[in-house]
């Protein structure tokens, strides 16, 4: 791969219907990891001359496919959507309060996340999703960003739920493969999700009393920086010492910022505090956060 680390992988499938190719990673902390693309980011690999080519008919597939599906949209939010999520959510919320307060899930003196059961127990969340059906979606969703949320589709269908729900706009290309909104994957199922995570997370952090928690996000690029995009899903970390290496890995762009502000927690979806994904492999003390093009920072 053309990224940082010179990332070796392996092309393992083709797919003719969704124009798109997997790859097989064979280093780093991703070894194993599966990751599929479009064709049109194929600049993205380097790969050997000497390497035989495709045959021609199944060019002409990936091509005749790319045409139909390489296409952009766009889905703004409505605000009549927002005010209803925002009316399920309030609801969810004090149903996730009583649960855990049922459960004899309090925090102890020191009124810290680290020490909070809701959030160092991975069984208090994965219950509380088991009891809305949501449990697989959890998995996928957090294995997927976790490893890469550029690669499939599992992020961009999550993002396309947000704005459904009114929570944040969508843009970027359409949806390749339509199974990742089928099924167990349907788009019901993944605004489900997306509410009683939120809902799960207000009710924690209500029992700490805490209504905003400071975090560090670092860009940089080539180009010049922009103000934030609705992409949906913004990463941040509560760590300064991993910002700080962020900004270190970005000293040969041109461009690269790091921003610090305080973030009110309506707007945290996850976090390496209850993602068991989060802490396995990385160390990134990351929160992944419900973007929000009109903030002053991120």
């Amino acid at each position: 791969m053309r990224d940082p680390r010179n990332t070796p992988v392996r092309i393992i499938a083709l797919n003719e219907h969704t124009a798109s190719f997997t790859v097989e990673v064979l280093d780093f902390e991703d070894t194993g990891a599966h990751w599929t693309f479009p064709v049109w980011q194929s600049h993205k690999f380097r790969c050997d001359p000497a390497w035989p080519t495709l045959p021609q008919s199944i060019q002409d597939a990936l091509t005749a496919a790319s045409h139909r599906l390489n296409r952009r949209l766009q889905v703004p939010t409505q605000a009549a959507q927002y005010a209803n999520t925002e009316a399920q959510l309030s609801k969810l919320t004090i149903q996730a309060k009583d649960w855990l307060t049922k459960a004899e899930h309090h925090p102890n003196v020191t009124r810290s996340a680290e020490t909070f059961t809701a959030f160092t127990d991975p069984k208090v969340l994965s219950a509380w999703l088991t009891q809305h059906d949501t449990q697989h979606i959890e998995t996928d969703v957090a294995n997927q960003y976790v490893s890469n949320p550029h690669a499939g589709e599992t992020i961009k269908a999550h993002r396309l739920a947000l704005a459904d729900l009114g929570l944040c706009a969508f843009e970027g290309n359409i949806l390749r493969d339509p199974a990742e909104l089928s099924g167990a994957k349907s788009m019901s199922h993944r605004k489900r999700h997306i509410l009683v995570r939120l809902a799960f997370l207000r009710a924690a952090f209500h029992a700490l009393g805490i209504t905003h928690i400071p975090l560090y996000r670092v860009i940089y690029s080539d180009a010049p920086l922009t103000p934030p995009r609705p992409t949906g899903f913004v990463s941040a970390t509560f760590s300064q010492s991993v910002a700080l290496r962020f900004l270190k890995q970005g000293q040969a762009k041109r461009h690269a910022a790091l921003y610090w502000q305080q973030v009110p927690v309506t707007r945290v979806f996850m976090t390496h505090l209850e993602t068991p994904q989060m802490r396995s492999l990385y160390n990134e003390h990351e929160a992944l956060l419900l973007s929000a093009p009109a903030g002053p920072l991120f």
